[in-house]
């Protein structure tokens, strides 16, 4: 099978369909990559086997003003879906919850074969479509093959569980935010179900400097290892590892990723810095929307991107 770039996310799975006929599975679970959740997919699984579906979707109920950036369906009392449209102009709100759209968590269960058969119609399309789950191969199936919904639901109370979609810049942004609240629907510190990761062996966080015009301290906010406050002031935001900042400068509801380095008297409001980018002195970001946007990449909700390139800087996987 000849292999390119992938086309959509069903030819991604296409285009790796000698692995799952290399471990054989009776069932494909298929995820994206861009959302943030916990979730337990047996269950899921256990309701695909027992409705005997082709496909089984999970789906959330989001508000309906966002809904025409998902997967949006109509489903049956038993949760069959009658119709699926990848994100309407106007997506239909659920019976009875006006201001509720019922939206794909773009995690599918397919049988296997069932899968294949589809992927392999669907790459014989060639430019008739593109290749997409949710665009092309969904839409054809509803009215000759058993597609269900799963709601994820919190336990036995019935309220839909914590997802995120963090694939814009305001959502990425949003969701890092909402980590640093004193009570965040997500727990990064549930013992009973932990979230592992890989970490590098880094020394803890510092703060330095205890004077009243220049103290290294940060409130709301969460410090990843290795990074150095140094007479700076970090209020309601994210530093990942290794981060330095100097001293005078305050930083805000900001996301500032692994390897940046911020200097002195800089002030930093509603932005995410990228790795390895380094602000140079005095620098001001988040504060002027005219000024940011002509060096940096503002998003639709206001959020100020800042990369090493944007700087004129080498980013920091290049050589």
């Amino acid at each position: 099978m000849e292999c390119s770039w992938y086309k959509g996310t069903a030819d991604a799975v296409y285009q790796n369909i000698d692995i799952i006929r290399g471990h054989n599975p009776a069932y494909v679970l298929v995820l994206a990559a861009d959302h943030v959740y916990k979730m337990d997919y047996g269950p899921m699984l256990a309701r695909h086997v027992e409705q005997n579906a082709d496909l089984t979707i999970g789906c959330i109920e989001i508000p309906l003003e966002s809904a025409s950036a998902f997967g949006v369906m109509k489903v049956s009392a038993n949760n069959e879906i009658l119709e699926f449209a990848e994100k309407p102009a106007q997506p239909q709100p659920i019976p009875g919850k006006p201001g509720t759209a019922m939206a794909s968590m773009g995690i599918y269960v397919f049988s296997t074969a069932f899968l294949i058969e589809q992927l392999k119609r669907d790459a014989a399309l060639g430019e008739q479509s593109t290749h997409d789950f949710g665009k092309d191969v969904i839409p054809g199936l509803l009215d000759h093959c058993r597609v269900y919904a799963y709601p994820f639901r919190q336990g036995d109370n019935n309220r839909m569980d914590y997802w995120r979609d963090v694939g814009t810049i305001d959502s990425y942004w949003q969701a890092n935010m909402e980590l640093v609240d004193v009570s965040p629907e997500l727990n990064l510190y549930d013992d009973d179900w932990p979230i592992w990761t890989y970490q590098e062996q880094r020394p803890p966080c510092k703060f330095v400097f205890d004077d009243d015009n220049r103290r290294g301290m940060a409130v709301d906010s969460m410090i990843a290892s290795g990074s150095i406050v140094s007479g700076a002031h970090i209020k309601h935001s994210l530093l990942f590892n290794d981060v330095r900042v100097e001293s005078g400068s305050q930083i805000r509801d900001s996301v500032i990723l692994h390897g940046v380095v911020i200097g002195r008297n800089c002030r930093i409001k509603r932005a995410i810095i990228d790795s390895g980018a380094v602000i140079p002195d005095g620098t001001s970001i988040g504060e002027d929307p005219q000024q940011d946007s002509a060096r940096f990449s503002v998003s639709p909700g206001g959020v100020v991107l800042v990369t090493a390139r944007m700087l004129g800087q080498q980013e920091h996987f290049e050589d």
